[in-house]
Order: structure tokens, then sequence, then C-alpha cells
């Protein structure tokens, strides 16, 4: 459909953030205004309390201010991104906010020049200051020991650009440069392979066009392994030289830092789930079994089970579903989400020029919509389910805390809303009589935890060896690199998978392998969600409450104690071993079901 063939109740209400484009424009003229009048606060703002807690509460109206003008530019783009427009706002909006960063550049700079008796002496003369502000300036001071001189500072951000070069490039050569040539489909058409169309070809019903895939796809790669063995080197020798110069122990650290985690965590996390692997195997046997493989090969395990029945829903009936899923949370969650959905929270059907997939966006003081391209499948209704629980945690957010702590961090977000898929699957099961559905729902279950767990844990088992190799001072070569890939693979899959040997260049096709130790947050989400489920569903004493607790906490605490509060400790094993029991309790419920006559 076109946009202007769809109900304005399916489509989000951005005249909440501004009535009018117009608006917008008078906003952001404002914006650029008060952008230069920063730098005289910074100048000033050890001057006195009284002068530090000004030139903070200057920092965040500004942030905020700029935030609002962020968020609806790229919601419209959003909307249609070849609108010119659209495209106009973004641009505008973008580079206002580079400016802004520019301006702020500076304050943590000039604060942590104090000493810690210095701002403690502050907090004495204005208690206001530590009131409002406390929590956001010893998050700051944190970085201290890591903070390099003025001069020094300049000099690393005057290179930020050129430190992303192996990312750039690498994203360069994946997106625009490599061919892999044709293949032939499940017709016998000679059809061009494509990063893009490799997943669906992966998902074929016929063998041969899974095997053709991905022989064609990685001999492309393998063509250039010392290349993409050349860059991957790069970005850890770049990791590891800014870990250096800013006095971390080592990248790794240097990463983890920001969300108080440890590289003992890390390790435990790897530990604990590898500890886990009869789990996974026990799953691609049944796997193997369903789909009525003699064997199963690497290329066979992108294959879905299709055992079960698709429903088609409505965006009526996605709604529902998903309000009755997150009932146990009870009325007032039900309420506020239902509301939320009532006031144009969500722009809802795909249409020409949208952007793909779903998001739930917003800043500190708007709705916190969502973005769905809604097509009546059963996993459009778990991306509401998904969306909504991050819209939500948003929104107990923003409603809780002032403006300088109503966001969260990465590393939690996925919690709330992978909580909120998974309750919606018992529910479905719960709710269901049809053996087809529920074996459907089972199957998709058991995809989530086994890409989104296990696997990303293998990923960061990579990372953790890569980088150590390189800091024993190894030359990361390409056969080094396949070599110690392809050893991974042969750990998680333990036997019960044929490991064709192009598998072993799969590490060239991860981008996230140049995002400095990002793929363990997956897991951290799938887990810490499954841990809660776990007790709320069991109806642990406190569990829904230090739940909603949870979400309404901001950034008032760093993640490790955010989610404590939430009853996971992450530092313990048994959360791991929560998230691993609920995979092998969805293993053997799915086997129980399908043996059933």
């Amino acid at each position: 459909m076109q946009r202007n063939e769809i109900r304005e109740q399916d489509t989000w209400d951005l005249t909440l953030l501004f009535s009018t484009n117009e608006a917008w424009e008078s906003e952001y003229l404002s914006a650029q205004e008060k952008i230069p009048e920063f730098s005289p606060a910074i100048s000033h703002m050890l001057d006195s309390a009284q002068a530090l807690y000004d030139c903070c509460r200057q920092l965040i109206e500004l942030s905020e201010k700029i935030d609002r003008l962020y968020t609806y530019a790229h919601l419209k783009y959003s909307e249609d991104t070849s609108d010119n427009t659209a495209q106009t706002l973004m641009g505008k909006a973008t580079t206002l906010l580079t400016s802004f960063s520019e301006a702020i550049a500076p304050f943590d700079t000039v604060l942590l020049t104090l000493s810690d008796e210095q701002l403690a002496d502050m907090f004495r003369q204005l208690p206001a200051l530590e009131q409002e502000y406390g929590i956001m300036l010893r998050n700051s001071f944190r970085y201290k020991p890591h903070t390099l001189s003025k001069e020094e500072e300049l000099l690393m951000a005057a290179f930020s650009k050129e430190r992303s070069t192996a990312e750039s490039t690498y994203e360069t050569m994946t997106s625009s440069d490599l061919r892999f040539g044709t293949i032939q489909d499940e017709d016998g058409k000679e059809t061009e392979l494509t990063d893009t169309n490799y997943a669906k070809f992966m998902r074929s019903g016929v063998q041969s066009v899974r095997k053709a895939a991905f022989t064609t796809l990685y001999r492309t790669y393998s063509n250039f392994r010392n290349t993409f063995a050349s860059l991957y080197a790069g970005q850890i020798e770049t990791e590891k030289v800014c870990a250096k110069v800013r006095r971390y122990g080592s990248a790794l650290e240097s990463s983890l830092f920001p969300d108080h985690m440890t590289p003992e965590i890390y390790s435990n996390i790897i530990r604990n789930i590898s500890g886990h692997l009869d789990v996974l195997f026990r799953y691609y046997r049944l796997k193997k079994k369903v789909l009525g493989l003699e064997e199963m090969h690497i290329y066979d395990i992108y294959l879905p089970l299709n055992v079960g029945e698709k429903r088609q829903f409505t965006y009526a009936e996605a709604m529902d579903e998903v309000l009755a899923a997150v009932s146990v949370f009870g009325e007032e969650y039900v309420r506020i989400l239902k509301e939320g959905y009532a006031k144009r929270w969500v722009d809802v059907y795909p249409t020409p020029g949208k952007t793909g997939g779903a998001f739930s966006g917003g800043c500190a003081t708007s709705e916190p919509y969502i973005l769905l391209n809604f097509q009546g499948l059963d996993e459009d209704v778990s991306t509401l389910a998904h969306e909504s629980g991050h819209s939500m945690h948003s929104w107990y957010t923003r409603h809780n805390n002032p403006l300088q702590y109503a966001d969260y961090r990465i590393f939690v977000a996925e919690v709330p809303s992978t909580v909120n898929e998974l309750l919606l699957a018992y529910y479905r099961l719960e709710h269901s009589d049809n053996k087809q559905e529920k074996l459907a729902i089972l199957g998709n279950l058991l995809e989530l935890y086994k890409s989104t767990i296990y696997r990303q844990i293998m990923f960061a088992e990579f990372e953790q060896e890569t980088h150590a190799l390189s800091e024993a001072g190894e030359v990361l070569t390409a056969d080094l690199l396949c070599e110690k890939y392809y050893a991974l693979n042969e750990k998680y899959f333990g036997g019960e998978v044929i490991l064709d040997r192009e598998i072993a260049c799969e590490w060239m096709r991860v981008p996230h392998f140049y995002y400095n130790f990002y793929v363990y947050k997956y897991a951290i989400g799938l887990t810490a969600a499954s841990h809660i489920v776990k007790r709320i569903r069991a109806g642990e004493p406190c569990a829904l409450e230090s739940y909603l607790a949870f979400l309404k906490l901001g950034s008032t605490k760093d993640p490790i104690e955010s989610l404590k509060i939430a009853g996971v400790d992450m530092t313990k094993n048994e959360v791991f071993d929560s998230a691993v029991t609920m995979f092998d309790e969805i293993i053997a419920e799915f086997e129980q079901l399908y043996e059933e006559n």
C-alpha cells in the first residue's frame, strides 16, 4: 500500500513531537543558536559548585532539545527514505548532532581536572549538585584513570575516523565489491547469489541448492582470505593500541569497562555456556531426525523445522495476543501499553521507501515509538511483542527518572524485549490446542536459543582467542584464523553435524567482529530474560515486583547492578543454568509433542 492508503490509526503520531515540519525548523534554529553558548559554560564550570550545577543543567537541557529534533527527523526519514523533505530534515539533524558532540567534548576533560576531594567538596557546598547530578558525575570520574591530557584527547579525536578504517573498508568490500556468481535455484534457473538472498537459499528444501549456495559463497570469501585476515588483524591492532594508550589492561577490558563488566565475567559466560554443549547436541540430533536427514551437513542447520502450521494474524489480533501475554505484569503495564497502541505509538505496515525491519525509538521526552513492517505472520506478532518490550522499558525509565537518567545501556536493552517474546510464546502454547501450531512455536523457540546463545557465544570465544593470540605476539594469518575458527566449530557441533571445510571461512562474513567484543550481549539478553521468565512463571516471591523495579531504573545503576535488581546475577552460574535448562525443556516438549499420534 501507499502511505496515504493506510488508516491514520495505523501510523504513528509524530505531531506529539512537533506539530509540523515548520515547528521543527523553528526549534532547529533555536538549538543552532544555543550550541555555541555551551563553550563558555564549560570554561567556567569549575569556578564554583553552582557553576558546575548550572553547566550540568544546561548540558542536559540542550541534549534533550537535540535528541528531540533528531528523533523527529529520524522517524520522518524512516517513514520514507526517498522523501526529499525527510532527507533534508535528517541531514540537518545529523549535522546538528555533530556540532553538539563537538561542543560538549571538552566537558569530561575539564571535569576530570578536579580531584576526588574537590568534587566531594563541591557536593558538600551544594547538596543539589550531588542529588541531581551525582551519579552522572561519578560515572564520568570512573574514566579518570583512562582519560588523557587535553592535547592527547584532541589527538585521539582527530584520528577517530582513521581508527575505523578496517571496519569501513570491510563494509565497503562486503556490501559493494564481492560478487559470488550464480547457482541453480529450486527450479533449475541460474540465479545470482548475494549476501542478501544467501539466507533464503540456506532455508531451501532442496539440499543441492543449500550446498551450492554454501560452497559458492565461501569459495568467494576464501579467494580474499588474506585481505580479510589483514583487515581483521588491523582492527584488533587498533583496539589493542587504543586500549594501551588509555591505560587499560587489554582491548577486552576497555570494551567491557563502560558496562562495569570484567574479563573474568566475560570468560565465565563463555565457560558456562560452552560447558552445556550436550543440550545443543541434543537439539541437532532432534533436528536431523525431524528433517529426515541421514547425515546433516553444516549447510543444513538453517533449514527450518517445517513440521508446524503458521497462522495469519490481523494487526488487531496481534495486539490482543501481546496484551494477553503481558497481562502477567499486572493492570498498570497492560493499561499503559494498550493506551500506547491507541495513541499511535506504532507505524504498522510496510510502504514504499519505508525503513525495513523493526525498531523501538524515541527520546526522553517523546513517546516510545515503534516501527513495524507488519504482514500478519507469526514472526510479526513476536516482533510486536519484542518492540513493545523495548517501548515499555523506555516508558517506565522516562516516567521514573529525571532527564539525565532517563535512558538505559545497550547491555540491558534486549532483556525486556526478549522477556516479552518468551512470554508471548508460552502464552500461545498454553492457549493453543493445535499440535502443528504448537510445534511451529516450539521450533521457533529452539532456533532462538541456538542462534542467540550458543552461536553468539561461539563468536565471543573466537574474539577472545584471536585477541589473546595477537596480544601474545602471534601474526594473525588467514590460515591461523581459519584453523582457530574451524576448531571452534568442531567444539560447538560436537560431531553431530558434518563440518564441510568451507565453514572455516565463515569468520570473514561476520561484521560484528569489527564491533569490539559486542556479540556476547545478544547472549546476555536471552540468558537474563530466560531466568526472569522462569522466575515469574514459577511464581517465585517478588519475581514480578523485582522485574518491574528493574524497568524503572534507567541509568541510575550500572548494568550489572540493574540486572541484580531483576533477580539476575551475571556472576552466578545459576543464571546460565536456568537458560540452558529452559532450552532443554523446550527440546523435550517438542520431542514429546512430535511423537504423539
